[in-house]
């Protein structure tokens, strides 16, 4: 905690006591901790933060406080859209929440980004290889 002393204003020193209380299956402290990192930075909120968000998130998740779990999901996905993961854990607090026909379409975004990651693999490969046969 000499970082807080040190430098008070700065997020990071929020967000790691954050993390630390998640580890040890303290959801309602890690849900404070990254809170506080969140209210520490200036909006726009940039893609450096969509992890916080997820943290915040999987905290709520572990709550059961699913509402929240999913406000924040949506938002880091504001922030990186290229997320296959964030996808994932938002589709499965849909999931959890008993809410079928939002789960399966952000499953579906999963399988399509999944599918467009294999595609682009397979399409560099064979540029590398000069399409030769």
């Amino acid at each position: 905690m000499q970082a807080k002393t040190t430098c008070p204003s700065d997020p990071l020193v929020y967000n790691e006591p954050g993390v630390v209380a998640y580890h040890l299956k303290e959801y309602t402290e890690a849900v404070w901790w990254f809170e506080k990192t969140l209210a520490q930075i200036p909006s726009p909120f940039g893609e450096m933060w969509e992890p916080t968000m997820v943290n915040l998130a999987h905290a709520y998740r572990k709550l059961k406080i699913y509402d929240e779990a999913i406000k924040f999901y949506e938002k880091a996905l504001a922030l990186s859209t290229r997320s296959v993961s964030t996808y994932a854990v938002l589709a499965y607090a849909y999931h959890l929440q008993d809410n079928p026909n939002a789960a399966i379409t952000y499953y579906q975004k999963v399988s399509d980004c999944s599918m467009a990651k294999t595609r682009r693999s397979v399409l560099h490969r064979n540029v590398k290889r000069g399409f030769s046969r």
